[in-house]
């Protein structure tokens, strides 16, 4: 039966653009709260100068993130804890709260301005750009029907790929054509399931990546998905205040991650690996470093056999890291990722990113892609990939 791809991948993207990624919990402002929030003692001029000489807009946050900080204390804590204990632990100052409510963890405006005159306070070279994508994460995190975005969450409705994989579909027998235009698409997100399991400032995540590529327009296949990566993971990380030639390192995470392409036989394609990953910002610079090491397995006797390693020579072509780097210019972003093996034959690749909003309230936002070199996808592992795709990403790195 074929299908109508133009109809189908405009469905996609209306589910897609509806999917509640980023559903960042708006707190009420209560008049008693906010009169709470003014009875913090006397001795914090310097706090105060910090926060209360901004824009209306900031102070409201503040103020906000402070009431939902008691609303949720009143609920965890014994009914015979002080109310005094409450006010002082949510309006504590931490460079390390990202899972608890923080000034520090506010837009740049919050703590750039205003402390100009003081040289001793390095809060005006800071940056905030994964702070806030963390704060916002935070506000969203407690409901139950709000999910988190781990990797960018996009649709490319149109990519070009100049040299599609006619040779993995040949090498088991399927006699099609395989399109060089083509949908791809990824679904990423992120749940925590053990807040504080390794110190205050830690959380255990659970993920889940997908990304697929599919012959939307190839009607005489009856439109078939070529790939679908499937790649679950589970990590920790860490709130830290760590800085490195001026850089700071706002999270830090390691974990373990299994990716399949869900196939047997000579499709299939798998591998497991540990890994770290550092986020490093600066200014408007972020910079993403994950190393990895693979999980070895055994080889196989037999190419069909269901146990062993289906691709023995993965880290050859996509190597034993990812570096990607963005850069926030207004609404716009830009990003560059490269992996390398760091062989003398020098194989990896390299992804450039392009997003720009494309509405008034950002939310929909559109995505130039280009891809160049090997591990695009498992099935395309070994084989070199130029891509070039146009389409629309939900949720970016910043």
């Amino acid at each position: 039966m074929k299908s109508k791809p133009f109809v189908l991948v405009c469905a996609l993207f209306l589910i897609f653009n509806s999917f509640p990624i980023f559903a960042a919990e708006q707190g009420e402002q209560d008049s008693s709260k906010t009169e709470e929030s003014q009875e913090q003692p006397a001795t914090e001029p310097e706090e105060k100068k910090d926060i209360f000489d901004h824009s209306k807009e900031t102070l409201q946050r503040v103020m906000e993130d402070y009431d939902r900080c008691v609303l949720q204390e009143f609920d965890q804590r014994d009914k015979d804890t002080p109310i005094s204990e409450i006010r002082a632990h949510c309006s504590k100052d931490s460079n390390l709260a990202i899972y608890r409510p923080s000034k520090e963890l506010l837009t740049d405006d919050s703590f750039t301005k205003g402390s100009q005159g003081d040289s001793t306070k390095p809060e005006k070279e800071d940056s905030d750009v994964i702070k806030k994508r963390l704060r916002l994460e935070y506000r969203a995190s407690d409901n139950r029907f709000a999910i988190l975005p781990h990797k960018p969450n996009y649709l490319l409705p149109v990519t070009f790929n100049n040299r599609p994989n006619q040779a993995s579909l040949d090498a088991i027998g399927e006699d099609r054509e395989v399109d060089n235009i083509e949908v791809k698409f990824q679904v990423s997100f992120k749940t925590p399931i053990w807040e504080k399991p390794f110190g205050e400032n830690s959380a255990l995540f659970f993920a889940y990546t997908g990304q697929s590529y599919w012959q939307a327009y190839n009607s005489d296949v009856s439109s078939p998905f070529r790939e679908t990566n499937h790649e679950p993971e589970i990590f920790a990380t860490w709130a830290t205040d760590w800085k490195v030639g001026g850089w700071q390192i706002p999270i830090f995470s390691t974990g373990v991650s299994h990716q399949s392409n869900g196939q047997s036989g000579l499709k299939s394609r798998s591998w497991n690996r540990l890994y770290a990953r550092m986020a490093f910002e600066k200014e408007r610079w972020v910079v993403l470093f994950t190393p990895w090491w693979r999980i070895p397995e055994e080889r196989k006797d037999d190419p069909l056999q269901p146990d062993g390693d289906d691709n023995p020579d993965i880290d050859d072509y996509m190597g034993y890291f990812e570096l990607y780097s963005a850069y926030k210019w207004d609404e716009q972003n830009f990003g560059i990722m490269i992996r390398n093996n760091l062989r003398s034959d020098n194989k990896g690749s390299v992804q450039l990113d392009w997003t720009f909003p494309l509405d008034d309230d950002g939310k929909l936002r559109g995505y130039v892609q280009y891809f160049n070199g090997y591990g695009e996808s498992l099935i395309d592992y070994n084989r070199h990939v130029n891509r070039l795709g146009v389409g629309f990403v939900l949720t970016d790195w910043l």
